[in-house]
Parts: structure tokens; C-alpha cells; sequence
């Protein structure tokens, strides 16, 4: 064994299972950076013949954005930039616009889904959302423009293993396994 090895105090046992751990969760895998650029021809929900548009992301069913009210537009112009930290890209990004409604209730004017494993990551892809009522899905309710970037987060699996809380292990295997993930060494090549 190593002086350096002796140092630390760690012994090893047996055979190795440091390839059998389980890589901890990444807080966020991807970054989603997303310009709503503006909408055409939407919906009209009130009696003066515009609307009061404003837009809704989800992720998971989590509201993860509300953009501004433009008042009485049915081609509204946003421009608003917002980046999300999404873990998977199993959950698709749910769209949802509204028309505001001082006091009472917002009306529904149209929703579309953005399939995140369908984007070709580290690369800005104008799209075009054409917006839809479930319960009418044969009319047709405008469409949005947004600008789509979909980037893999570097170094997060480092991180979280750093980060991340292990009260139920022997802290000798947990310095072993940290040092050897840092230094991309592996058990297996060390002589004890």
C-alpha cells in the first residue's frame, strides 16, 4: 500500500464496487434558454375585438414562466428572454396563453406543447407553436414565435456528488470515492 493511501486512513476490503455505485442525480441536466419572440393572429376573447395576451410555460405542471400583459393586441410583439434548468427531457414544455382579465377570470386562448428530446442540443432553433383548444382542436387559435436553445450542463455530476449529503455511509469510502471521481481514477487499477 501507497505512504498516501496509509495516510488517509482508508483500507480497502475485498473486492472493489466502485463502478457498481450509482451516479447521483444532477440537479439540472440541460439549460433551456428560450426568446418568446411575439404571437400572430390570436384569439379574440374580448368584446372591443382584441385581447389582453400574456403567456404561461410549464414544465412537470410547475409554472416555471409568466411573460408581461400586451394590452389589446392580437399580434403581440414580447421579446422576453428566460433560461431554465430542466432536469429531463421526458417532460415536454407546456405553453399556454391567456387573455387578461382585470377582476375576473383569465380566458383561455390556446396552448401547444415543445418537445424538449425533440431539439438538437447547443444550436438556436426558431419555432413556430400553432395554439390549440383540447376540447376544439379543429380551430385554429394563432400561433407563437419563440427562439430555442437546448444546452447539456457541463460538470453537474461532479458537483452534485461533492454537494450531495451521505450521513449512512463510512466516510473512508465516501473520500476514497470522491477523490477517485475527481481524478477519473478507478479502483480497479490501484494496487493495495
Amino acid at each position: 500500500m501507497s505512504k498516501r493511501w496509509r495516510e488517509t486512513g482508508i483500507s480497502i476490503v475485498g473486492p472493489s464496487n466502485a463502478e457498481a455505485l450509482p451516479r447521483p442525480p444532477s440537479p439540472a441536466m440541460y439549460q433551456l434558454d428560450i426568446v418568446l419572440k411575439k404571437g400572430n393572429n390570436l384569439a379574440i376573447r374580448d368584446r372591443t375585438g382584441t385581447s389582453d395576451p400574456y403567456v404561461k410555460f410549464k414544465i412537470a405542471g410547475k409554472e416555471v414562466f409568466r411573460s408581461k400583459t400586451i394590452h389589446k393586441n392580437l399580434n403581440p410583439v414580447w421579446d422576453e428572454r428566460v433560461s431554465l434548468h430542466v432536469e429531463t427531457l421526458r417532460d415536454p414544455l407546456y405553453v399556454k396563453v391567456f387573455d387578461y382579465d382585470f377582476g375576473l377570470q383569465d380566458d383561455f386562448m390556446g396552448s401547444a406543447y415543445l418537445y424538449l428530446e425533440s431539439l438538437e442540443h447547443q444550436r438556436t432553433l426558431d419555432v413556430t407553436l400553432d395554439l390549440k383548444d383540447p376540447q376544439y382542436p379543429e380551430h385554429n387559435l394563432g400561433s407563437l414565435e419563440l427562439a430555442v436553445t437546448l444546452s447539456p450542463k457541463e460538470g453537474d455530476i461532479r458537483d452534485a456528488t461533492l454537494s450531495q449529503r451521505h450521513e449512512d455511509r463510512d466516510p473512508g469510502e465516501l473520500l476514497l470515492g470522491h477523490y477517485l471521481m475527481i481524478t477519473g481514477v478507478a479502483l480497479s487499477n490501484l494496487s493495495v
